[in-house]
């Protein structure tokens, strides 16, 4: 079993990877049964390429970071312009984005087996403008009570 401190190293290693763009070697980080939720290890490199390729200076910085047992729990900013090529169907908007989220790993062999968390999604979204931010949700459904 590794220490608590090797299991935060092995997520710092794997998100500088990423950061330099050098995403077959941090995808090794995830075992070939990786689960994170609905998506297969397949599909969240696919992800990956996707979003680094929309958001060609995308950035991660960690805030914050625990650990207990086979688990690392972790808060990372995430920036990037949407310069590149088209996000999740959206064609590039040039717009920034700014998002945070928290993530819980389990690491079993050195490997990620399992991804948990909390994405900034929506928050993405309103940043892209391709969905309303809340204080232009609520005044639309407020006008649509008038």
């Amino acid at each position: 079993m590794m220490s608590l401190e090797e299991n935060k190293a092995l997520v710092r290693q794997m998100y500088e990877l990423m950061n330099r763009k050098e995403l077959d070697a941090a995808h090794e980080f995830l075992s070939p049964g990786f689960q994170m939720e609905t998506l297969t290890r397949e599909q969240l490199i696919q992800l990956d390429i996707m979003y680094f390729n929309a958001f060609p200076d995308a950035k991660a910085v960690m805030l914050d970071m625990v650990a207990e047992g086979d688990k690392v729990v972790f808060i990372v900013n995430g920036t990037g312009t949407h310069t590149g090529g088209p996000y999740m169907g959206i064609q590039p908007t040039g717009k920034k984005i700014d998002i945070t989220n928290t993530w819980l790993v389990r690491i079993v062999d050195k490997k990620i087996v399992e991804w948990k968390g909390t994405g900034s999604f929506v928050i993405l979204l309103q940043q892209l403008g391709v969905m309303p931010a809340i204080e232009e949700a609520i005044q639309a459904y407020n006008d649509s009570l008038k």
